[in-house]
């Protein structure tokens, strides 16, 4: 095994409080072990059940990459609820990313829209909208010099709603919002780098947080200021610090919702969790251990994450916001490789993640069978040098709505390509000997 141990990660915990020197010092230890463990000629390995398949291909290999194609984040599927449909994006050689349409069925592809608002990190936030009957989706754009989005239906008719969107309510027409410019300039790679009317990168944090968005009037309130999130339950390391909040994320119904404050100041980089009723009331703190990093809903009461809790430590801890109580998922297997971007599958009897590039600049995709504990590698794709920091090509899973496929993003080949991964045949099998 080439990944990092508990050495590497005791000696990341102590570098907390210097993040640049923590950076500076991992890019270096980085490049040293590459040139000890690289496999030479190694791009990519797939599970001998699996399938890997590039979404070039669908279009008999008539989708010219561009700068780059890619779908973003890993808590949103790319597929349309009926599986028709599927959304990437392509970054062009202007600085815009291109919203794609690509039916299988009958290997066409369309352009819903072009975006000066997106990353590569997350894209646009290009998502289906589940509650729609129209097959429509919304993506975020500068519209006449605001930050807003884009509605559009598969008849092509096209909506602008006055405020970008971060996640979208799975049974209503509401969505929840955030500053992309504050975020530019404290996390550049999950921001905008854009000029707007409508936000700037040092709002009041007395007027900046997170929003609620009615998709079908327009209309915004602000649930929770910064200025309030700081004095919650209020630290000492939060003084002198920048705040920001990201990462909002419904629960499968909707009835509740996560979201991530976190802040950076004399004392490093801290992480918090937060949860509400869907309506922003009942606000709690779930983890606040200093690190918290990626989640995802098991069900309305259970979220897993990637973060920091006693006595486990920096591990997978699935939490119940209820009570608060937690319990440790896949210790010594699903763990193995650290933090990664953990997704459930429609049916929740599986939990797909990845990891970040280990010695050899191998990322690893992981299944774990919920019930049985079982974990086993169904991939491992190599992380080119040439996709470092803000322009890094993460895997991000996703589960397709029938929890037959995976979707990832790969650089293996030297392009940045999505790419689809047929598991049904494993996830069949372990279904029929269960």
């Amino acid at each position: 095994m080439s990944g990092y141990g508990g050495l590497e990660r005791r000696v990341a915990k102590l570098l907390e409080a210097t993040p640049r020197v923590r950076n500076s010092v991992k890019t270096a230890y980085y490049r040293l072990n590459y040139l000890y463990f690289k496999q030479r000629g190694f791009r990519c390995w797939v599970h001998p059940d699996a399938r890997l398949l590039a979404v070039a291909d669908w279009l008999g290999g008539r989708l010219d990459p561009g700068a780059g194609v890619f779908f973003g984040y890993y808590d949103k599927s790319p597929w349309s609820p009926d599986m028709r449909q599927f959304i990437t994006h392509r970054s062009t050689r202007d600085g815009r990313a291109e919203i794609l349409v690509l039916d299988r069925a009958s290997a066409t592809c369309r352009t819903a829209g072009v975006s000066s608002a997106w990353n590569y990190q997350q894209g646009c936030m290009a998502q289906w909208l589940p509650w729609s009957d129209e097959r429509s989706l919304i993506y975020n754009d500068c519209v006449d010099g605001d930050l807003a989005s884009v509605i559009v239906t598969d008849a092509g008719t096209r909506c602008v709603v006055p405020m970008p969107i971060q996640v979208v309510h799975p049974t209503r027409p509401v969505a929840l919002s955030l500053n992309y410019r504050r975020l530019a300039r404290l996390r550049p790679e999950y921001g905008y780098d854009l000029t707007v009317k409508n936000f700037a990168p040092d709002q009041a944090v007395s007027e900046d947080g997170l929003w609620e968005v009615d998709l079908g009037t327009g209309s915004n309130r602000l649930l929770f200021s910064i200025a309030s999130l700081s004095e919650h339950e209020r630290r000492p390391e939060m003084a002198e610090s920048e705040h920001k909040v990201n990462h909002a994320l419904y629960s499968p119904r909707g009835t509740r919702f996560v979201f991530l404050h976190r802040w950076l100041g004399p004392r490093g980089k801290y992480s918090r969790l937060y949860v509400a009723d869907s309506d922003g009331s009942n606000l709690r703190v779930l983890l606040d251990d200093r690190m918290v990093s990626h989640y995802n809903w098991l069900d309305e009461e259970r979220v897993l994450v990637w973060g920091r809790a006693r006595p486990a430590g920096d591990r997978y801890h699935l939490i119940d916001v209820g009570t608060g109580a937690t319990s440790v998922v896949g210790e010594g297997a699903l763990d193995v490789y650290g933090d990664g971007h953990p997704s459930f599958s429609p049916d929740r009897r599986w939990l797909v993640t990845d990891s970040y590039p280990d010695r050899a600049r191998q990322r690893h995709l992981l299944l774990y069978h919920v019930d049985s504990g079982r974990t086993m590698e169904i991939g491992r794709f190599l992380a080119p040098w040439n996709f470092e920091g803000a322009a890094r090509c993460d895997l991000h899973p996703r589960w397709s709505p029938d929890g037959q496929w995976l979707c990832i993003d790969s650089a293996h080949t030297g392009v940045r390509m999505t790419y689809v991964l047929d598991v049904g045949g494993i996830v069949g099998a372990a279904a029929r000997a269960g």
